[in-house]
């Protein structure tokens, strides 16, 4: 019992993953670093609109290490913008834009944070070209009379037409 007593009391910060003495002190130091700020920074982001995220991004000034090399060490939590400058959102539709350039989205891993690996190496991605159109064949000996969950898709895709909201 009187181990656990002399053993120093410690507070853990869900934000960085880490711990830190519990005392006003160190929790005043760790609550006012930039490494804190900015992962609660991410971690809000996280949950934001990825369209009023790509507006406030593209009103930043231009990363100049992300256009001259095509990344950025800092990823998404750059302090500057990786969208090209004279980018006009209300002549270009943000969905198709952020659907054409999914680096500028947050990757969440399963605590709803980014994930350390997107916003470190975040590359340059070149607009999309329209996708192939795969047929999708059974094998041979496979039986046709499946369960609709388990058929291949149709070639020219579902009618989501009639589908009830959630």
């Amino acid at each position: 019992m009187k181990a656990a007593k002399d053993r120093k009391q410690r507070d853990y910060c869900d934000y960085c993953d880490r711990s830190f003495p519990d005392n006003i002190e160190a929790r005043r130091k760790h609550l006012e670093g930039t490494q804190h700020k900015n992962k609660v920074k991410q971690h809000y982001d996280s949950f934001k609109d990825p369209v009023e995220l790509l507006i406030e991004n593209s009103k930043k000034s231009r990363c100049r290490k992300f256009f001259e090399f095509g990344y950025c060490p800092f990823g998404l939590s750059c302090k500057y913008s990786h969208v090209p400058a004279g980018f006009d959102f209300s002549i270009i539709d943000p969905h198709l834009y952020l659907a054409q350039n999914p680096h500028l989205l947050p990757q969440q891993n399963f605590r709803g944070s980014t994930s350390k690996e997107n916003t470190t190496n975040t590359k340059m991605i070149q607009p999309r070209q329209q996708l192939p159109v795969f047929k999708y064949k059974f094998p041979t000996g496979f039986p046709k009379d499946l369960p609709p969950s388990l058929r291949p898709p149709p070639s020219i895709g579902y009618d989501y037409s009639s589908c009830s909201q959630w």
